[in-house]
C-alpha cells in the first residue's frame, strides 16, 4: 500500500470516528414512542395579595412575604402536573392576569414577575376584594370545562387597613370548588416595609404617615382563617417552603393518564448501530497505533 493511500485511509477513518460518534450523542431513531404521563384532572385558580404589606421583612425570619408566596407558587407547578392554572391579582383593584392555561413556563414567568403596588399606590386594602372576581372566573371556567375539577388557592396576609364592602364575600366561590387552600404569610408583631420596588433596603422604608417613622405591617390570620372558613378549605400559616404537599395532598385531586408525543424518546432508537460502528472504528484505530508504535522499535533495533 502505498503512504497516499494509507494516509487517506487514516483520515477517512478518524472522520468516520468523528462522525460515528456525533450520530451517537444526537441519539437518531424513527417513530415516536407515546409516554405516559400522569396529569392533574384540575383547573387552580391562585388569587394573589400585591398589596404593599406583602414586603413586609417577616417571613421565615427577616425575609420580604412576598418571596415566600413565589416560591411556593413555584413548588405548586411540580407537585400538581398537568393542572391548567391561573391567576388573579388583587390591590386596589382585582384582575385576571393569567387566564387558565397547561404552560407551565407561562404560569411561572408571572410568578416571578409578580410586583406589589408602590407606597400610597391603593387606597387601602381588604383580604376580600377579590372575591367576586374570583366567582366571576370559575364561573366561566366551569362553562367552558366542566369536566374539569376546580380548585382555589387564596395566598396574603390578611391585613386590613380599610372596611370591606358588605358584598365582599367568598361564601358564593365555595359551591364552584372542590377543594383549595389559604396560605398566609407574615407575623402578627409585623415588619417594616421596603420602599423600593425591588426591596432594595436602601430604598428606605415606608413611612407611616401619621408618626412619620418606618410604617409596620402585622399579619391577620384571623381574617385568612374566616376566609378558609367560607371556601370550606385549610388555612396553613407559611412560614418556610417546607410542607407545600401537604397543601396540595389536601386538594383531593385526582390524576388520569395522559400521553407526551411529538419527540423523544424515539420509537426505534439507532443509538446501538453507532455506537457499535464506533466501537468497531476504535478498535481498528487502535490496532493501526499499536502496528506503527511495533515497527518503530523494530526500526530503532536494527539502527547499528
Amino acid at each position: 500500500m502505498s503512504p497516499r493511500t494509507a494516509t487517506l485511509l487514516l483520515v477517512g477513518r478518524r472522520l468516520a470516528i468523528v462522525l460515528a460518534f456525533v450520530m451517537v450523542l444526537l441519539r437518531p431513531g424513527f417513530g415516536t414512542a407515546q409516554v405516559p404521563t400522569q396529569l392533574a384532572d384540575v383547573d387552580l385558580l391562585v388569587v394573589v395579595d400585591r398589596t404593599r404589606s406583602m414586603a413586609a421583612l417577616d417571613h421565615g425570619g427577616s425575609r420580604p412575604r412576598v418571596e415566600g408566596v413565589r416560591a411556593d407558587l413555584e413548588a405548586l407547578a411540580s407537585e400538581v402536573p398537568g393542572a391548567r392554572f391561573g391567576i388573579v391579582i388583587f390591590g386596589a383593584e382585582s384582575r385576571l392576569t393569567l387566564p387558565f392555561t397547561t404552560d407551565a413556563s407561562a404560569y411561572l414567568s408571572a410568578v416571578e414577575t409578580l410586583d406589589l403596588e408602590r407606597p400610597r399606590e391603593g387606597n387601602g386594602s381588604s383580604s376580600t376584594r377579590p372575591a367576586a372576581e374570583v366567582a366571576e372566573v370559575l364561573e366561566r371556567a366551569a362553562e367552558r370545562r366542566p369536566d374539569r375539577r376546580r380548585v382555589v388557592v387564596y395566598v396574603g396576609d390578611g391585613e386590613d387597613t380599610t372596611s370591606p364592602d358588605p358584598g365582599e364575600t367568598f361564601a358564593p366561590v365555595a359551591d364552584l370548588v372542590v377543594g383549595g387552600a389559604v396560605l398566609g404569610y407574615g407575623t402578627t408583631d409585623g415588619a417594616r416595609m421596603p420602599a423600593s420596588d425591588d426591596l432594595d433596603l436602601d430604598g428606605g422604608y415606608v413611612e407611616d404617615p401619621e408618626s412619620g417613622g418606618p410604617a409596620v405591617s402585622r399579619a391577620d390570620l384571623d381574617n385568612l382563617r374566616a376566609i378558609a372558613d367560607e371556601l370550606e378549605v385549610g388555612f396553613w400559616h407559611r412560614t418556610s417552603t417546607a410542607g407545600i404537599d401537604e397543601v396540595v395532598d389536601s386538594f383531593g385531586a385526582s390524576y388520569v393518564e395522559g400521553e407526551r408525543g411529538d419527540g423523544p424518546p424515539a420509537a426505534h432508537d439507532l443509538t446501538w448501530v453507532f455506537g457499535l460502528l464506533l466501537l468497531g472504528l476504535v478498535l481498528i484505530e487502535l490496532r493501526s497505533g499499536w502496528r506503527a508504535m511495533w515497527r518503530s522499535q523494530d526500526a530503532l533495533k536494527e539502527v547499528p
